[in-house]
């Protein structure tokens, strides 16, 4: 394979690395602002009343996203051995 070949499978994998992550990293990132409000609100300075939340959002959105990700990661895998 020729060097720009490789990169551009390189910038493929990236690309959906990017796109398999984002609705994971935003849910986090959504559930951090609001419980961070909600502990600045209630005057809450406990790190795990912000952990749980994200940890409990992330992992029921990535249950919910599993075959969805999957998917994605397959038909990545499928074009670059040029099976699709």
């Amino acid at each position: 394979m020729s060097d720009a070949g490789m990169l551009g499978l390189l910038q493929a994998a990236f690309g959906v690395a990017l796109v398999v992550a984002l609705p994971l990293l935003l849910l986090a990132l959504g559930t951090g602002i609001v419980s961070g409000l909600l502990q600045s609100l209630a005057n809450v300075h406990d790190a795990a009343a912000g952990f749980a939340p994200r940890l409990l959002v992330t992992a029921v959105g990535a249950l919910a996203l599993a075959g969805w990700m999957t998917a994605k990661m397959i038909d990545f895998a499928m074009r670059c051995w040029g099976s699709a």
